[in-house]
Order: structure tokens, then sequence, then C-alpha cells
């Protein structure tokens, strides 16, 4: 099981319940000390009568096995003292190990015949099925009808929860209702559960109401506010600030902004605003001023849209849906949607992307690979996109590929080598279009002040570039036709552009 499987379930049982006009009751339940408060004897006998394999059982008992700390405070020491209580923090086998520990918490549950209802009719057969609640580790939210089902759920946590040795919070758990006013409060052993207007499920803030997600929108765009905050310390560019800031951002900053991106379904405005910040993020690696195009922004960092990431994730997710085995709730979810022909906001957003990127057609078998395809969706509607531009002219015709280059670093030059690539140099030539002013070349005083005239011929320039590179394209940095780079040329370009910017600051 993964978060966006319980995500995915709990997101559209919410819509579920708003679009029938149902009522949808959820308790979000906290354990005290979670990992802290298995029993492990309780534990491998839970683990034998699952009749797991003997030698994990036997494998995980020896790494538990003589576990003994030494407790130092105020500078005296305990003696050792053995641990036989607990799972390990930060253990990646924790979280499965605690799930199996709840095993017959979750098995009462599905026995319950309690739960969310999800029953349709498929050839005139009535499949019944109720949802009861969702976990994940120590992470459990109920789910029901109306509340004297959920208390009669909370009630069998909580005895089971006391057979284990688990005892819930009353401060970190909470109720949630959708389409009910009721009040009346819930119990679970015999602490009062209040009811909240908002609560983080899985790291995703889920609100009661019609706009269930508006605060996690919130949440998400001053994140993205802050991540692109941080790109501006200037400590990080110490070694190349387009490289640093890039990965940074990539395989950093990214992950947490697109966390859930297969199941969430946001206002396009938030990931309008993440767009701009990563726009902005990426003329902070260039060093380009705020007037450089967008697709050369794009291009030369190589990254992805948040659009195209969002059409990966959905699209994905939506296949391995129809692959899953039909007895996890994420996929009898899904079945619902479609045999009662509910059409939430996911599934809107999932079919308006798979046109978008990948055309309608949902055979998997057609789909090699949806990465490949959204890719080179992307790219075709990028170079779409520079064919009215006509700064953008020369970058269109020699940049074909959204592509990392390895031309940057933390130079002037490499700043201008950017804007002249972009067709956005701010040469004479290209400021007399917003001010009056002489166009002859600040360095020499003979020709027109163009990018051309300032890399390839300025005699007020140095160094010179050699008969064999006086070629435009080479030295802007584009590829040829065997896709190699000439940096020493590169590098003549940046020098050249680096001392005419410092000329014309003191005229």
């Amino acid at each position: 099981r993964r978060l966006e499987d319980n995500l995915f379930s709990l997101t559209q049982c919410i819509e579920i319940a708003q679009k029938e006009n149902r009522q949808l009751w959820l308790a979000f339940l906290d354990i005290k000390g979670a990992y802290d408060n298995v029993n492990q004897r309780n534990l491998w006998d839970i683990m034998e009568n699952l009749n797991l394999d003997e030698g994990l059982t036997a494998l995980l008992r020896n790494i538990y096995k003589d576990n003994k700390v030494i407790i130092t405070w105020e500078g005296k020491a305990t003696g050792k003292i053995e641990i036989r209580r607990g799972l390990r923090q930060g253990c990646p086998l924790s979280p499965l190990l605690f799930m199996l520990y709840l095993r017959g918490l979750e098995d009462r549950l599905e026995k319950s015949g309690l739960g969310f209802d999800l029953s349709y009719s498929k050839l005139g057969q009535k499949i019944q099925q109720s949802l009861p609640g969702l976990m994940y580790a120590d992470d459990i939210v109920l789910m029901a009808n109306n509340r004297t089902e959920l208390q009669e759920l909370m009630s069998i946590c909580g005895r089971e929860g006391e057979e284990l040795g688990l005892e819930f919070s009353s401060e970190k758990s909470a109720v949630m209702i959708f389409n009910e006013d009721e009040v009346e409060r819930l119990k679970i052993q015999n602490i009062t559960v209040e009811r909240a207007s908002k609560y983080k499920y899985l790291g995703v803030w889920i609100c009661d109401g019609a706009e269930y997600l508006r605060d996690h929108e919130k949440y998400i765009i001053g994140k993205g506010n802050r991540n692109a905050a941080v790109m501006k310390n200037r400590a990080l560019w110490n070694y190349n600030r387009y490289e640093v800031v890039r990965e940074i951002w990539k395989g950093v900053m990214v992950p947490g902004l697109t966390f859930g991106n297969a199941v969430l379904c946001m206002k396009s405005e938030v990931h309008a605003k993440l767009e701009i910040k990563q726009r902005g993020v990426g003329r902070l690696a260039l060093g380009a001023h705020c007037k450089t195009p967008n697709q050369g922004v794009q291009g030369d960092m190589g990254w992805a849209s948040f659009e195209s990431r969002e059409a990966v994730s959905k699209v994905e997710f939506e296949d391995r849906l129809r692959q899953m085995d039909g007895e996890q709730w994420a996929r009898k979810v899904f079945s619902y949607l479609y045999m009662r022909s509910v059409d939430t906001k996911w599934r809107q957003r999932t079919r308006k992307l798979r046109g978008k990127f990948l055309g309608y057609s949902e055979d998997t078998e057609e789909q090699v690979s949806v990465k490949k395809k959204v890719k080179a969706t992307e790219r075709d509607r990028w170079l779409e996109g520079m064919q009215t531009k006509t700064a953008l002219e020369s970058y269109r015709l020699n940049k074909r590929v959204i592509a990392k280059e390895s031309i940057y670093d933390n130079s002037r030059g490499s700043s201008l080598l950017f804007e002249a690539r972009t067709g956005v140099l701010r040469t004479r030539t290209y400021r007399v279009k917003y001010q009056e002013i002489d166009t002859v070349c600040t360095a020499c005083g003979e020709e027109d002040e163009t990018a051309e005239h300032l890399i390839l011929y300025c005699k007020g320039l140095h160094p010179m570039p050699t008969e064999d590179n006086i070629d435009l394209i080479k030295s802007l940095g584009f590829r040829d036709s065997e896709g190699r780079v000439d940096f020493k040329t590169v590098e003549i370009t940046k020098q050249r552009l680096s001392e005419w910017w410092q000329k014309s600051r003191e005229n």
C-alpha cells in the first residue's frame, strides 16, 4: 500500500459524499507513542499467526534481541537496560511492522460490516462494500455514513487498542463531518474526540466543506514562496550558481511541492503561481533579467513544467489503478466512481491531462512510456510557443530540446551569454525600442551595437575570435550537428560580453 492510495480513497470519498449529497463522518485517530508502545512478544505472536516465513520472523527476532540502552543524566549513567517494548525509530521496517501489529484491528473493522457505503450494481448483481477506514502505519482515519456507525467503529478501535497496549490521544485526534451540522461529541477509550474544521492527514491538510483542499493550497503556495526565497541565499552559489540552484530546486524543492500530485486536484492558480516561482528560480540560476523569455529559461534549465509533472503522476496512477488487485480499497473506490458515473475533480483533471499530453486513448499497450510521451508533447508545445517571438528565432532554430546546458557559471559573462542566446541582450539596438539613444557601439564607436557585432566583430573587445570561430551559433554555445559544444569559443564570448558590459556601465 502507498500513501497516495490512502489519499486517493479519502479524497474521492469526500467528493462522492458531496456529489451524492450524502453524509460522511471521519475520525482521524492518533496513537500516543505508537512505535514506543509496541509489545514485541505480541508482535512475534501476530507474525506467527499470519504464517509468515519462519526465517523472516527469526531474523526480526534477532534484530530486536538483546537491545540495551544506557541512560545518562547530569553526568550520571545507569547500567544497561534491556528494551522489550517498542520499534526502532527511523528504521524503514518499523512502519511495516506496526501495520502488522495492527492487522487484527484492521480485520475487526473490515468484518464489522460498517463504514462508508460504496455499493453498486454490476451486471444486475449488487456489489456490497463499505469502507470502514484507512491505515498507514500509525495514521488511522475511520469512515462512516452516520454518527452511530462512526461511534461503533471508534469503540472497536478503542477495545483493540487496549488489548494491544495502545492508547489514543484526544489532543491529536479529531472528528470531521461532511453534509451534517450535528456537533454531538464522540468518544474512544473514555476520552472525548472533538470536531475539527481541518486536519493534517499524511502530510495533506483536509478541510470540511466543498473546498476541502483550501488550506493545503495556501500551504503549498506559501511553501513555494519560501523555497524560492531560499534559492536566493548566495552561500549556495560558491560552487556554481547554475548547477547548485538547478539541482536543489529540482531534487529537493520540487518533490515537496508536488507531493500527492497523483491524487490531489488543486486549483489551477496554485500551479500557475508555482510555475511563476520556478521561472524566477530559473532566471536566478542563469543570472538573467526579468525580460528574458519563459521558453528560454525552461529550455536552458532543462526542467519540466508543473503541469507536465502532474500529467505524468495522474496518468501513471490511473493506469496503476486499472491493473490493481480488486481487493485493494483504492481499486474499489476507483470502480465505484466508474460504475456509478461519479465525475469527481480527479477524474475530470486526469481526463483533461491525458487528452492534452497523450491523446484520449486509454489503451495501456500503446503507452510504452507515459513520461516519454508527456515529455515529447511538452517539447512540441515549447517549440510552438516560440513561433511568434522574434527574439527567439535563432534560439528556436538551434535549441530543439528542453535540456540542461553545461556552459553556465557564476560570471557576468555567463549571464550575458544567456541573454544573447535568447535574443534579449541589452545592447543599444535592443534598448532603442524603449528609449531614445544612439545605437553606435559603446566599445568601438564604429558599428551599430548588436549582439552579433559585440560577439564577433567589435575591435574594442578582447580576445578577438579567430577566423575559424567567426560563427555566431557556435559562439553562443549551441550544439553542432553532432551534438558538440565548442567550449573554448563560448569562453571567448563570455569574456567579450563581460568587457562590453563593464564599458557600457562606465559610459
